[in-house]
């Protein structure tokens, strides 16, 4: 029998291997609840990502099934589950894990969502990192590991080699389990140019997107934008159409009723911008590297809802007792007038973005203008998530705020950052019942990054 040690060096060759020879896969109708979602809802036939589709950005929340830092944790240290989210119109999802967290998401499929999903469009490495977190959490045994590798490098497990250039047809048609080597003039490197970008601005490592029927399915839930366009799609009650019918003036005084429900808030406050210094300087030039300090901050108001409830009192109305007739008495309700309720409702904030990103005009600038003169001249990093430079706050004591102090944010690049603040809300509710929907609030403004650019000067001409 082979042993244990011979048995891993064999297993780890393969995987690379099978890694190698499978650089870009998709699999179709996954083991979900149903297979309505399609790639088709996200991707163009180029590769590319259709318009509509909502970049929810990248989402961290804490799961029970991510691993436990212990100590680490009182020095602000965690382990939480991290994915950069699409959001398609109808409400399926596609979801890009970083590697760490596919790799626990394969050692605890049920826990995860992992066996949720109903398709998966990848690169080899992928496929490997959810081959080890399976087997690391006791979910396949070698035996059956080595079994599936085996049929799928032999073509027996309906997994199908394709064109570089169909694999996007491939993969939108829902053609099955389908792999291609990477072309980058094709379809293919379109569609893993995503998870690339994606990578590099998030700072993370996406290898694989898995595609959800519905976001109510997916790990992240769903986006408060979508929630507010197409309740359906998050599972909400459709919007009601009130349809008002005149009716003709009644012969009858109506009844007295108290007036109907009022809602009033007032605007919400949202601000970004450099607090210092007042010239940041790109830190290749700054001595101390001092970069930059953003500053971000988000007030909403609460939601002011009134409505009246109607006072009766019990009296008692008798007829008769003259002229032989008998009296006859009994209770009856008598309305009395209205009392009204004012009610708090705050609205509070789910989720936050605060990005600086460098504007096309510069990067035009750095590569075109400057690198004319200073040959080589490139972008060093054209977009910042702010929140990975300080500390977060929020709170809703009756007014829900969002404050966020980025510190000494290392700008290379001169030129102008656009700067983005939003903010995701839950709505409002009062007694089970929607008062207000979801909504998204943004606040852009823009700073600037000096350079230093020297200037010779001919020193021949200085003294005349």
């Amino acid at each position: 029998m082979i042993s244990s040690k011979k048995f891993l060096i064999v297993l780890a060759n393969i995987l690379i291997a099978f890694s190698l020879a499978l650089p870009a896969y998709a699999q179709s109708g996954g083991p979900g609840t149903g297979d309505s979602a399609s790639w088709g809802d996200f991707f163009q036939a180029d590769g590319t990502l259709l318009p509509g589709v909502i970049d929810g950005g990248e989402i961290s929340q804490p799961a029970d099934w991510m691993p436990d830092v212990g100590p680490l944790a009182d020095w602000g240290i965690s382990m939480e589950a991290t994915y950069h989210v699409y959001t398609a119109p109808d409400g399926s999802t596609m979801m890009t894990p970083t590697a760490s967290t596919l790799f626990f998401m394969a050692m605890n499929p049920t826990a995860s969502g992992l066996i949720n999903a109903n398709g998966e469009v990848g690169m080899g490495g992928g496929f490997a990192i959810q081959i080890a977190g399976s087997l690391a959490g006791g979910n396949t045994t070698p035996q059956q590991l080595l079994s599936g590798i085996v049929q799928a490098l032999g073509g027996s497990s309906g997994v199908t080699q394709i064109q570089a250039d169909q694999f996007a047809d491939a993969l939108i048609n829902n053609q099955g389990n389908v792999w291609a080597f990477l072309d980058p003039r094709g379809d293919t490197w379109n569609i893993f140019q995503q998870l690339l970008t994606t990578s590099l601005t998030d700072q993370n490592v996406y290898l694989v997107a898995m595609l959800y029927n519905s976001c109510s399915n997916s790990p992240t839930g769903c986006p408060a934008e979508l929630c507010l366009t197409n309740p359906v799609a998050c599972g909400l009650p459709p919007t009601e159409v009130t349809v008002v019918v005149t009716e003709p003036p009644a012969t009858e005084t109506p009844p007295p009723s108290c007036p109907g429900p009022s809602i009033s808030q007032a605007q919400p406050s949202l601000s970004i911008s450099a607090s210092a210094p007042n010239y940041p300087l790109v830190v290749g030039q700054d001595p101390e590297k001092r970069g930059a300090d953003v500053q971000a901050s988000v007030s909403i108001p609460p939601v002011i809802y009134t409505w009246h409830e109607p006072i009766f009192e019990t009296e008692q109305s008798c007829r008769g007792g003259t002229n032989g007739v008998p009296l006859t008495c009994r209770d009856v309700r008598v309305f009395k007038g209205c009392r009204a309720h004012r009610e708090t409702l705050p609205e509070q904030i789910t989720s936050s973005r605060a990005t600086a990103t460098l504007s096309d005009a510069s990067r035009d600038w750095i590569v075109s203008d400057l690198g004319a003169t200073w040959y080589g001249a490139f972008v060093h990093q054209g977009s910042f998530d702010l929140k990975r430079y300080g500390s977060v706050s929020t709170g809703c004591g009756g007014t829900c705020t969002f404050t966020l102090t980025a510190l000494q944010v290392p700008f290379a690049d001169p030129g102008i950052f656009n700067l983005l603040v939003s903010v995701n809300t839950a709505g409002t509710f009062f007694n089970g019942a929607m008062i207000t929907r979801p909504r998204v609030l943004t606040k852009t403004d823009e700073m600037k990054v000096w350079v230093i650019l020297p200037t010779l000067i001919d020193a021949t001409t200085s003294g005349q």
